[in-house]
């Protein structure tokens, strides 16, 4: 069993970064800079690049291997489980303190941990998809990087130039995104995959229609586009389910 391989490599990389993310928005204690900002986004950028390629290597060099496989869902764990979980705790444990008095420091760190459901359901989507072997060609659930993007967005908003830039944003929102996207994670949702079989219209219509509307959508608002992004993901997945399915 070969342990050292360049998709495995690559797999310990996007850990890595993810474990590296972990770091820096820990140590910020909430207080989370511009600086912060730019560094988690990066790494987050290396470990979505680093995931997309170990599989892709693995199967042009024909090394695949169960053990590449387990590898991969626990770095995606750390990267796209426990980093946006820790961000959603981060923006709660900032936001909480405007609403709840400072001697109730058990309230704040209980609405904070609300956060930790990220991680938690990151993990049972992971597993489950690991088990699931329907998801070649589409997804039962959102998975953990779109996720994470969709959460990075909101963090990153939150934290601009180290200002809130929306004070009505309140805990009881985040707590909500937290609740809705961790339901997304595990639900049996069919959800298409950025898989092209062959460039033709007819085959990829609702693909393009998505890549089109997302370029637009970037060009106009750049990283506030990422949650009208996702949601416009789902509703597309929604309106064509059959033909993900079939």
């Amino acid at each position: 069993m070969r342990l050292f391989t360049i998709p495995n490599y690559l797999t310990l990389l996007n850990l890595s970064c993810g474990v590296l993310s972990s770091i820096f928005i820990i140590s910020s204690n909430g207080n989370v800079t511009a600086t912060t900002v730019t560094i988690v986004m990066v790494l987050m950028l290396i470990s979505l690049i680093a995931d997309f390629l170990d599989g892709m290597v693995a199967r042009l060099m024909n090394i695949g291997s169960p053990i590449g496989k387990e590898l991969d869902s626990l770095a995606d764990c750390i990267s796209f489980g426990v980093v946006p979980g820790l961000m959603v705790f981060a923006m709660l444990n900032h936001l909480s303190t405007d609403f709840i008095y400072e001697n109730e420091n058990l309230k704040i760190a209980a609405i904070s941990l609300f956060g930790f459901l990220i991680p938690a359901f990151s993990a049972l989507r992971l597993a489950k998809f690991n088990l699931d072997e329907d998801q070649a060609t589409y997804f039962k659930g959102l998975a953990t990087p779109s996720n994470t993007l969709f959460i990075f967005s909101i963090f990153s908003i939150y934290y601009n130039n180290g200002q809130i830039i929306n004070p009505t944003v309140d805990p009881y929102l985040l707590i909500a995104i937290s609740i809705v996207f961790s339901i997304l994670l595990i639900i049996d949702l069919p959800l298409f995959a950025l898989k092209f079989k062959g460039l033709s219209w007819a085959e990829n219509y609702y693909k393009y229609i998505f890549l089109i509307i997302t370029l637009g959508l970037v060009a106009w608002l750049q990283v506030a586009s990422i949650p009208l992004i996702i949601v416009l993901y789902i509703i597309i997945s929604i309106i064509f389910r059959k033909e993900i399915i079939k």
